[in-house]
């Protein structure tokens, strides 16, 4: 037994050797053909490649034929071309880049011995080009001769000196081309190859045509020298011509040897290099050595061919070097080919071999194979078209509540309950009719009734023919489900907490903001209003910090944005002093601020923003300084049309940092010492938050800093400036605006009943005539039938919007200079952008602000002409107004000022100048138009229309920002912001929170107006 073992092994072994000198003459076969080819394949690249150098070549030596073609045709435009005439044309041609291995442009006169002092006496008064003539003018070489051809226009302009003049008719070689060229009618090549001794030296070549005179006889050759009076020519460097017709070659390591060839055409037409050939250009820059020649090298592989160039020919010598046009593959592929025949053959080979053998592991293998499957933690079967079992392993038998055997062959629908094999069977019929893989969730009830979640992955088999089954694999995920849940309820929680924090601050701050506003309306004494001012100053930074770190995650997210308003800088700067003065002064410091003479004071942009980087910078110097001042600068170090970049700087004598403590300034929650988080307080979140806010206004922050000797932090902010005389909002009206307005006729189009009465009421108690419409269609039938001074426009509307509406104002001849201003929520930038496009002539934002709209109303009805003009002032006139016209100021539910608040009352107070009665009355009705628009909510809801609930959010959300129901406002933005990205389970949970922040709103009404009734 043991030797029949020996036996087989060494029969094993000489087969196997057999087996590989098989493969490697099949190897060495497929190794030869392969390296035939690449070469083959190499070959005919280098002669693509040379054939395209060939005709670029030829190419570039034709256009130079057709310039002087076109030099020629210049001088059968004028019957006596003049000087400047020449130099004009030759500057169009733009040679230097068009041409650029031309030297020399030039035009040379055939005179004759008895015309030579007449014409040296013409060219010494020639002053078209030079103002002084050529007075030292003379024809070189000096010396009798019957005929001159003589150099007498030539560009560019250094030739002169040292060409003009020269009879190059005096050299015979040049002299017997011309004379061929004159009879002949053609171009004529020079036939000297000149040496140009550079630098670089190079080697330089001409090209002559004839010029004769116009109206004479060209027909002949007598005729031809009768009319023959000079020839126009060019000169150039063989080199630069040679690298501009090939800058472009798409192999660089193409050689070229260019030489003058001796012979017209090789007898059995076959172009070889000979020694009488004259070596023009050798790209290796040498002409005195030895170039190469073609077969010298089996590396390289060579080409002649000729190129044409008048008359004459050139031999290109073209070389390269074979490995250089090998692509990556083709230096592998005939090795590549010899391991693929040898690797084949001993596959093929070992297949046959191990055939038999394969097939008796084939058993062992499958119990393996069931092993491992059965061991997996997850549910492995396999089905067949009819979606019949065709494996599954112990787990998925055991979920299933059957044995292996008795699941094979069997559909869910015999296994499972109808509708859990319903499903089952609906996701993987759309896997066998897609042939798609289904990777998702899905829910299984297991014999014991028990709920399964189950992760699933189902691949079908047999693409990319037809489906014919799937494997399928499905994971337990029961407990990471319960623990997602857990998860979604723990984060809801602390979103819940987080909106109830911000109610909770924001709420008595908004009470603080809002009387303290009303109360500046009335308190006369100048030390109470100082402390009034600083309240209400403190109160605003002091909420817009606390929204700046409650808003962080936006902030980091970039979808923090500013306002642009009017403002002072010194108003500013006076804000600074008056909240940190006093904590400057218990400290024994003193705040110093300086504003550039020449700066400008008034600028547009987000003041509580500046404020808030310059407050945060500030009370940091403060916080870390014990003596001396603390100085505010600000200077302007760009400016950019309407725009300027402001530099601020916060300088103090304070306590000072290393360098690698700045460096770590600007991160989160984080300090230079973090000591002084515990000697000094703060959070470490001002300077993260003040560098977003920096770089939001277009600039950069940084520091300078030693340690003992104080620090200075600056930030430049791009600013706009300001074409505002003041700040509308809070100016008193005066008489002459209402005097402007009373009588208007006005056309209201809002679709919202609650500002429809708002507005009503404050345009006829300045004495306006109002009409109501409650969308643009209807605008534009009351349009179609009655003259108004002003339309007032809402932009979202139904059945027509603002937008739309003005498009057709503007289309119509009659209605085109109508006055239209936008009257909006969206007090965005792209909101005032959008409005203007649309053509609406003014921008304001809602709650509307009667002293703005007044003074808006006043202007434009004054730019035209007053009221019962209307259409007179010209859209492109009324358009250079825009730049001036006043900006609305930010929203009342502007986040920086009230955040969330449930109510502030402050908004309708300043609507309605303090009128309790007309406060009751519209506080009741935006109640009533409330309830309607969430019943209208509900219906939509209902009907699953998102588009509906999102424009009828926008509805409610102007009256409540109307009455400074901030919070409820909030929600309608969240609803309206349904659509552009949301979905149903959203739109419901918005829509359940409103019933109660409407009740919210109404509790809080009912407590203003019985405390108010108190007092």
């Amino acid at each position: 037994m043991h030797n029949l073992s020996k036996g087989g092994a060494a029969a094993c072994v000489r087969i196997w050797l057999g087996g590989l000198l098989l493969a490697l003459l099949v190897g060495g076969a497929l190794y030869a053909g392969a390296a035939r080819t690449v070469n083959d394949d190499a070959e005919q690249r280098f002669d693509n490649i040379t054939y395209g150098a060939q005709h670029s070549l030829a190419t570039r030596v034709k256009s130079y034929a057709d310039l002087l073609r076109g030099l020629e045709a210049l001088f059968r435009t004028s019957e006596q071309l003049t000087r400047r005439q020449f130099h004009d044309y030759v500057a169009g041609l733009d040679v230097a880049h068009q041409f650029p291995a031309i030297e020399s442009v030039n035009y040379a006169v055939a005179l004759t011995s008895a015309q030579r002092e007449a014409y040296v006496a013409d060219v010494r008064r020639d002053t078209s080009l030079a103002p002084r003539g050529y007075p030292d003018f003379t024809i070189r070489p000096p010396g009798e001769r019957p005929h001159y051809t003589v150099l007498t226009y030539l560009e560019p302009d250094p030739l002169l000196a040292e060409r003009m003049g020269v009879d190059i008719g005096a050299n015979p070689l040049v002299a017997k081309a011309l004379q061929q060229s004159r009879d002949s009618g053609e171009v004529s090549a020079s036939g000297q190859v000149i040496m140009i001794k550079g630098p670089p030296a190079h080697v330089g070549l001409g090209m002559r045509l004839p010029v004769y005179r116009n109206g004479m006889a060209q027909g002949t050759v007598a005729e031809r020298r009768a009319a023959y009076q000079g020839s126009v020519g060019i000169g150039f460097g063989v080199a630069q011509l040679v690298h501009s017709a090939l800058e472009r070659s798409t192999v660089e390591p193409l050689h070229l040897i260019l030489y003058s060839a001796a012979e017209a055409r090789p007898a059995d037409g076959i172009w070889r290099i000979t020694p009488q050939d004259r070596l023009l250009f050798n790209d290796d820059g040498d002409l005195a050595a030895a170039p190469p020649q073609p077969g010298s090298d089996a590396d390289y592989f060579d080409q002649v061919l000729p190129v044409l160039y008048q008359g004459g020919v050139w031999k290109a010598h073209f070389r390269v070097r074979k490995a250089q046009l090998y692509s990556g593959f083709d230096r592998y592929f005939p090795s590549l080919a010899l391991a693929v025949g040898v690797a084949g053959t001993l596959l093929i080979y070992g297949y046959i071999f191990t055939l038999y053998r394969s097939r008796r592991t084939a058993v062992a293998q499958r119990t393996l194979l069931d092993t491992v499957l059965d061991s997996v933690d997850a549910y492995v079967y396999m089905k067949d078209a009819d979606l019949r079992y065709r494996y599954v392993n112990a787990r998925a038998a055991k979920i299933l509540g059957r044995s292996a055997k008795q699941l094979l062959g069997r559909q869910d629908d015999e296994l499972m309950l109808g509708e859990a094999a319903a499903a089952a069977q609906l996701t993987e019929r759309q896997v066998f009719d897609s042939g798609v893989k289904f990777v998702g969730e899905e829910r299984f009830v297991d014999a014991q009734g028990q709920v399964h979640q189950l992760w699933s992955v189902k691949v079908p088999l047999g693409l990319p023919g037809p489906v014919t089954g799937l494997i399928g694999l499905s994971t337990d995920v029961t407990e990471l489900h319960r623990l997602k849940e857990q998860a979604d309820a723990a984060s809801q929680a602390k979103s819940d907490f987080l909106s109830n924090m911000s109610h909770e601050i924001r709420t008595p701050m908004n009470s603080i903001i809002g009387m303290a506003h009303l109360a500046l309306k009335s308190v006369a004494d100048a030390r109470q209003r100082d402390y009034l001012q600083k309240i209400f100053h403190s109160s605003q930074h002091l909420l817009g910090l606390i929204n700046d770190i409650l808003d962080f995650s936006k902030i980091e997210a970039g979808k923090l944005e500013l306002e642009v308003l009017d403002f002072r800088l010194d108003t500013l700067l006076e804000n600074i002093a008056s909240q940190l003065g006093d904590a400057a002064v218990v400290k024994g410091l003193v705040l110093q601020f300086d504003i550039a003479p020449e700066l400008a004071q008034r600028w547009r942009g987000d003041p509580l923003r500046l404020e808030q980087v310059l407050l945060n910078l500030a009370s940091n110097a403060i916080k870390f300084s014990d003596n001396g001042s603390i100085y505010v600068r600000v200077r302007q170090s760009e400016e950019h049309g309407s725009h300027a970049m402001l530099r601020f700087e916060v300088q103090d004598w304070g306590i000072g940092m290393k360098q690698e403590e700045v460096a770590q300034l600007f991160r989160s929650f984080h300090q230079a010492d973090p000591s002084t988080t515990r000697k000094y307080g703060g959070s470490g979140l001002g300077l993260v938050i003040s560098k977003q806010l920096v770089e939001l206004m277009g600039g950069t922050v940084g520091v300078y800093s030693e340690p003992g000797q104080g620090s200075t932090f600056w930030f430049t902010a791009r600013l706009e400036k300001s074409a505002q005389a003041g700040d509308e909002r809070s100016a008193e009206v005066a008489p002459d605006v209402l005097g402007v307005i009373r009588g208007a006729s006005i056309l209201l189009v809002e679709d919202n009943v609650f500002s429809q009465q708002v507005g009503c009421e404050l345009l006829e108690d300045a004495g306006a005539t109002v009409c109501v419409a409650c969308n643009g269609r209807e605008a534009l039938e009351l349009l179609a039938h009655q003259r108004y001074d002003c339309v007032l426009m809402d932009v979202q509307m139904p059945l027509m919007d603002g937008f739309e509406a003005t498009r057709r104002i503007r289309a119509d001849p009659k209605l085109s200079g109508l006055l239209v201003i936008a009257m909006t929520a969206n007090a965005g930038s792209e909101d005032r952008a959008r409005c203007l496009a649309a053509g609406m002539d003014e921008f304001v934002t809602k709650p509307i602000a009667p002293n703005l709209l007044f003074h808006v109303l006043a202007k434009w009805f004054r730019l035209r002409g007053g009221i019962g003009s209307m259409g007179s002032m010209g859209r492109a006139h009324a358009g250079d107004w825009l730049a001036a016209a006043p900006k609305a100021p930010p929203s009342a539910a502007s986040p920086a000022l009230h955040g969330t608040a449930i109510l502030d009352l402050a908004t309708l107070a300043l609507t309605f100048s303090n009128d309790a009665v007309k406060m009751r009355k519209y506080t009741q009705l935006f109640l009533d138009t409330a309830r309607d628009g969430i019943a209208e909510m509900e219906q939509a809801m209902a009907l699953e229309d998102l588009g509906r609930l999102a424009d009828l959010g926008h509805r409610s959300r102007s009256s409540a920002l109307a009455v400074g129901a901030h919070a409820f406002a909030s929600l309608c933005l969240s609803i309206e912001g349904l659509r552009s990205g949301g979905d149903l389970q959203q739109a419901r949970a918005l829509l359940t929170a409103l019933e109660p922040a409407l009740a919210q709103v109404a509790q809080q009404i009912s407590r203003q107006f019985i405390a108010s009734d108190a007092r």
